[in-house]
């Protein structure tokens, strides 16, 4: 690894920050920064590809904040939802996760670390729950990111799909999609409609996002499953199309 790892305690919350090497070598600029879910779980297991893009000049040097969770099932669900096994039930607290992201977290980074206060240098994401709780945030009035990234997001969830098709969505957001084709397609439940409710979930933001062409990316594998091996190989993916070099 180029760049360090710090780890901290936020509101009870553990936190864990990526800092690219460039941060140390100018000290005076300012980074583009992807807040996720799920604590350092994507970007610590595919930093050494980041990392090489960023050599490359493929992409720019990016701080990462890695959010934990002890509740994700309550915590990225937007309201709740009977369970789908015994004692996997969804509490539906996403706003009050969502408030404390927004309103506490993104402030003291701000005030901790030299990261960009531009909604366009900002990204928030994650991987299936937190992928879903990602792509609920977007449709939020307040404009603390204009970059998203969901990651085989759980839209099977119950009415969410309805939800994007009715709400709003005013603003010039840049969004990258993955799902894997063979996500879903052994359950019986409502995790069975993981790809078709992605590949609907693409449609909804191309028509509400003016100019979808250049700032909605949506990729697919034809061999991904729901599982970390996927998620890792097109994480970068992400980076590479939401801060691409100058």
């Amino acid at each position: 690894m180029l760049g360090e790892l710090t780890t901290f305690e936020h509101m009870g919350r553990q936190i864990i920050v990526y800092l690219p090497k460039a941060y140390h070598l100018f000290t005076e600029r300012s980074f583009p920064a992807v807040f996720l879910q799920d604590g350092d779980f994507l970007f610590k297991e595919s930093i050494a590809d980041i990392e090489r893009d960023v050599e490359a000049g493929i992409t720019e040097p990016v701080i990462f904040i890695g959010i934990d969770s002890q509740r994700r099932n309550d915590e990225y669900t937007p309201w709740e939802m009977p369970a789908l096994f015994k004692d996997w039930s969804f509490g539906g607290k996403g706003d009050e996760y969502l408030d404390y992201v927004y309103k506490k977290l993104v402030p003291h980074i701000i005030r901790s670390f030299r990261i960009s206060h531009e909604p366009d240098k900002l990204a928030l994401g994650g991987v299936s729950l937190g992928g879903l709780i990602s792509l609920y945030a977007m449709y939020k009035t307040e404009s603390v990111f204009d970059n998203f990234i969901f990651i085989s997001a759980s839209v099977w969830f119950e009415d969410f799909i309805h939800y994007m098709e009715t709400s709003k969505l005013d603003r010039e957001c840049k969004v990258y999609m993955y799902v894997g084709e063979q996500e879903g397609i052994q359950k019986t439940n409502a995790q069975k409609d993981m790809v078709p409710n992605s590949k609907r979930a693409f449609d909804i933001l191309k028509e509400k996002i003016d100019g979808a062409d250049q700032r909605v990316m949506f990729e697919t594998d034809p061999l991904g499953t729901h599982n970390d091996t996927f998620f890792l190989q097109y994480f970068p993916s992400s980076i590479r199309f939401l801060f691409p070099a100058k």
